[in-house]
């Protein structure tokens, strides 16, 4: 079992952000509640703990189990909880100063700042530090102190912002995992398949036969390969088809899971019940969660069919685990074993697990795909013909931006469909384009000439189409996905 950095933040995007950092690094971190007790925490058998707030935080320290102070770990407190752990140690922290010229640090030679650029580190927002007299001061900004040490106890106050990209902050991150808690550079690809492997193999009987439900992403593709390492013939695999998916998607899965990763599936028509379960919605939560629903009834109706199969393995990962609060496992038979061997993977670790598990490019680098498919993606109730409208737009532009190269350098594609704003008869197709940056995922910049083609094809090809428009809007679910 891999010994985690524990990360406790009042902002989830930043906890996801630092365990990131680190894991980057090879080094294995999990995010816990910033409430989780002490006892909890142990259970993990953490190498330390990483605690942050932002810095106007009021009340930085609340809900913190105070006892993880004194628990002997290594502990960093970052922002806010730097400025509340130096008043609570006898110290003083001033109100925060924020500044459109940035302040240049001063750091100590002290191990948590090896191989970093003090002329390089910069501050726009503080708060003055009055460390007591059992604390040493360890950075500074201008004049006034930033970051502190605690006596003899293995634990350290420091206000520097955790940003996407600073290599900074991933390098003082990195420090305080190798130099102050001694983790070792473990988790990598190989460690990520042990530890899934045997995940699987614990959690279900020595004969006991296991389902998998595979969707074509790459999520449920390496959880049908890691089981199939694990179990062998064991595993069984199915494809429930629900009318939703993408021109030709359905067969075009079944094969590639045969010919390319060497696992039989077997497939399910639910067409018909998807449509007459989805028939008369409009909002899109609504169709979400209906189409998961159905899945859910499918597969236990399934699981009940077969009582040789005792096990159910889902791709659920780790973003899934911190975006979602609801539980993903409602409605599905208690006495079904939920084996989920990639939930404490990001979902950037699953891409890369895919290409160390030999899969092609077409898998691990698959758009990511709602689960109520076509239906999410069409504006307002969803009934065949809209559906095949939709279909025959969204080859068009798939079909142009692989053909022009772009395919790779985009995150998504796609086309939705919107009823004419002048026309009852007609419809609208707006395209999407998603390209990753360092904020999120920006709306792609594609050429127009590109755009001209793919609109001339859809207007020529799909019957009932009168415009054809492009969304600039910046993504939402970029963060929360990737």
């Amino acid at each position: 079992m891999q010994e985690p950095v524990i990360v406790l933040c009042k902002e989830r995007d930043t906890a996801w952000l630092i365990a990131r950092l680190l894991r980057w690094r090879q080094v294995y971190s999990l995010c816990l509640p910033y409430d989780t007790s002490l006892e909890t925490l142990l259970t993990y058998q953490p190498k330390g703990l990483i605690l942050s707030a932002t810095l106007d935080e009021p009340g930085a320290m609340d809900g913190l189990d105070a006892r993880v102070l004194d628990a002997g770990l290594p502990v960093l407190a970052l922002g806010g909880v730097a400025a509340a752990l130096c008043a609570m140690g006898g110290g003083q922290s001033a109100p925060v100063i924020h500044s459109t010229t940035p302040f240049t640090l001063t750091l100590a030679d002290h191990p948590l700042f090896q191989e970093m650029n003090p002329a390089g580190c910069m501050l726009r927002s503080l708060a003055p530090l009055n460390p007591s007299d059992g604390m040493t001061a360890i950075a500074a900004a201008g004049e006034d102190v930033i970051g502190f040490s605690l006596g003899d106890k293995p634990i350290f106050g420091l206000e520097y912002p955790i940003e996407r990209n600073d290599p900074d902050a991933g390098q003082f991150l990195t420090n305080f995992a190798y130099s102050i808690c001694k983790c070792r550079a473990e988790w990598n690809e190989d460690a990520m398949i042990e530890e899934a492997i045997s995940t699987i193999r614990e959690g279900i009987p020595a004969d006991g036969q296991v389902l998998c439900a595979v969707s074509g992403g790459v999520d449920s593709a390496v959880c049908a390969k890691l089981a199939s390492m694990a179990l062998g013939d064991r595993l069984r695999c199915l494809f429930v088809d629900t009318g939703l998916f993408r021109s030709g998607e359905p067969q075009a899965v079944i094969e590639e899971y045969r010919d390319t990763i060497g696992i039989s599936v077997d497939y399910v028509n639910a067409r018909e019940r998807f449509m007459q379960g989805l028939d008369g919605l409009t909002d899109a939560e609504e169709k979400e969660a209906t189409a998961s629903a159905l899945m859910r009834q499918i597969l236990t109706q399934h699981l009940k069919e077969h009582p040789e199969l005792c096990g159910l393995v889902m791709g659920t990962n780790y973003n899934d685990t911190l975006y979602t609060s609801e539980s993903r496992h409602i409605g599905l038979d208690a006495s079904i074993t939920i084996l989920e061997p990639i939930q404490l993977m990001f979902k950037d670790e699953v891409r890369r697990l895919a290409k160390a598990l030999g899969m092609p490019q077409s898998i691990a680098r698959r758009q990511s795909f709602p689960s109520s498919g076509l239906a999410l993606r069409i504006y307002g109730t969803i009934t065949d013909q809209r559906l095949n409208l939709l279909r025959a737009a969204d080859a068009c532009l798939m079909e142009e931006i692989q053909a022009a190269g772009l395919d790779k350098k985009l995150w998504q594609y796609y086309a939705t469909l919107i009823q004419s704003p002048d026309n009852a008869h007609m419809y609208t197709v707006c395209l999407r384009s998603i390209q990753a940056s360092q904020s999120g995922g920006q709306a792609a910049r594609l050429p127009y000439d590109l755009m001209e083609r793919v609109t001339a094809r859809i207007l020529a090809e799909v019957p009932g189409v009168s415009r054809v428009v492009y969304d600039l809007t910046p993504s939402k679910h970029y963060g929360i996905l990737e």
